[in-house]
């Protein structure tokens, strides 16, 4: 098999089974994660129940993450009639973040992580701590797919079009 059979062929059925793989079940470390936005008020991922919520762990100084910054937005943009929300988590301080956000607009909320975060990431199936970290969360807030590195905007499709 060459590089380019395992990179077209293998990896994309590998990583839909992995998607389809997954469990759906509710997950108390993201129903008690709470964060704040960059205007310091508190924000909780239960707020967006009756959503599919793509869930994003990010930092400014991670390059792939800030690479797929535009394709989720592209996405929010596109499937937002249809029930779906992007959520930015941000690993970094808040002056970092804000400053970051006044050069790269995004459309879909961004909040603050803290201290906890990486526990977080770890608790729900990043045992590495590595970035970006992307988790789908149907509308009842069930984790059902979670996918590390940066996302094509396909893989990001496979995880969430089922759930709509």
């Amino acid at each position: 098999m060459t590089p380019t059979t395992l990179r077209r062929g293998v990896l994309p059925l590998l990583c839909a089974a992995l998607l389809t793989a997954l469990p759906a079940a509710a997950n108390p470390a993201l129903e008690r994660a709470r964060f704040t936005d960059l205007a310091g008020k508190n924000a909780a991922l239960t707020q967006y129940k009756g959503k599919v919520t793509v869930v994003n762990f990010w930092a400014t100084w991670c390059s792939p993450c800030r690479e797929e910054m535009p394709m989720l937005n592209a996405v929010r943009t596109r499937l937002a009639p249809r029930g779906v929300e992007v959520v930015g988590v941000a690993l970094d301080d808040k002056v970092s973040v804000g400053n970051y956000l006044r050069t790269t607009r995004v459309s879909y909320p961004i909040v603050l992580g803290d201290g906890n975060t990486l526990d977080l990431m770890r608790a729900i199936g990043n045992p590495a701590g590595g970035l970006p970290y992307t988790v789908v969360l149907d509308r009842s807030g069930k984790q059902v797919a979670t996918l590390i590195g940066k996302l094509s905007e396909q893989t990001l499709l496979q995880a969430v079009e089922p759930h709509l």
